[in-house]
């Protein structure tokens, strides 16, 4: 049980949760390098989280309500604003993806279970199952071609599964000696990327297909735990890890077959972050400062370049870039007054 719950506190809290905690008051934003950062406000709440945006500028993420409890899924558009896609009456529903449809990719509570769900702009959104074991079930990717992946737990069990609308969730396995697995995204080739478990208790990252199944991409020296986070169609991956064993520093990386890992330069300081990759291999994240606690945005023009700054919205000190579209638009969350 021990594994799986660390499992679960690394690649779902720190991938979903763990940013959020640097201050209260938080809101998504676009940037593009004409416009800078701009605030897309909430649904009401104090706080809301940009994930990923298409290339039309449509955006997908999750805000709070006017009460600061309830969470929902929503969609932005710059003509159309931040649209509520949860007509339940649930507490808590979370946009995580969005592909080139318009479709989205997220979760949903139902009851005391969390259970991942797709959304269409034409069919609402329909929940991938119910499953038993620990509650947190997530959709976390989604491709052109309305592919799901993310986590289900069966049992103490947690899977990375690939689903679409023509044929049933299925769990993609584990690596060799290890229990656990979650997928983070998926390519338009359904080509996932993920974290997975090892024998010895440490977690690697991963690249799944149809035809090959589950492969490690190998683990951050000196670390315990490197989660593989985005995956263009050229099998570029973007990433992070842990470069110590005491989990108190990070390091973002760049994959792929032909080359192997890099390390991504950061903006001075020791903990540095990537979470989206596009088709031209741009790559954004966040990095903390030199000497400094602050945390930016962060966009990479390649795993070699040195990395911008995307500075924060007004009156803010610290900002998040979590995806990028392949037209220059880079979507986050940002502190405000």
């Amino acid at each position: 049980m021990k594994r799986a719950n660390e499992l679960t506190i690394w690649a779902c809290i720190l991938l979903v949760l763990a940013p959020l905690a640097v201050a209260q008051n938080q809101h998504a934003f676009v940037w593009s390098n004409s416009t800078g950062m701009t605030d897309v406000g909430t649904l009401g709440g104090n706080s809301s989280y940009a994930l990923q945006i298409n290339d039309s500028g449509e955006v997908a993420g999750w805000s709070y309500l006017a009460d600061n409890v309830t969470t929902h899924a929503f969609t932005w558009t710059p003509s159309g604003g931040m649209v509520d896609i949860d007509a339940s009456d649930g507490c808590c529903s979370q946009a995580q993806a969005i592909n080139s449809l318009g479709e989205v990719a997220g979760d949903i509570a139902l009851g005391a279970v969390q259970s991942p769900f797709f959304w269409s702009p034409s069919g609402g959104l329909v929940s991938l199952g119910y499953f038993t074991g620990d509650p947190r079930n997530y959709g976390l990717g989604i491709n052109g071609h309305s592919q799901v992946t993310g986590q289900v737990y069966y049992g103490e069990i947690v899977q990375a599964f690939i689903w679409s609308p023509t044929s049933r969730l299925t769990p993609l396995g584990h690596l060799p000696g290890g229990l656990h697995s979650v997928g983070t995204a998926i390519n338009n080739h359904a080509s996932i990327v993920g974290t997975a478990s090892l024998p010895g208790g440490s977690f690697t990252g991963f690249i799944w297909n149809h035809s090959l199944g589950m492969h490690d991409i190998g683990i951050l020296s000196g670390g315990t735990y490197t989660a593989g986070e985005a995956i263009n169609d050229s099998d570029q991956v973007a990433g992070w890890g842990f470069t110590n064993s005491s989990r108190t520093t990070m390091s973002a990386f760049y994959w792929a077959k032909p080359s192997g890992r890099h390390l991504l330069r950061t903006l001075g300081g020791d903990q540095t972050f990537a979470w989206g990759i596009n088709q031209q291999g741009n790559i954004a994240g966040h990095s903390n400062l030199t000497g400094d606690t602050a945390v930016h945005a962060t966009f990479w023009n390649s795993y070699t370049s040195v990395p911008t700054d995307l500075g924060t919205l007004p009156g803010g000190t610290n900002s998040y870039a979590r995806g990028l579209n392949d037209v220059g638009q880079v979507v986050g969350y940002a502190d405000v007054p």
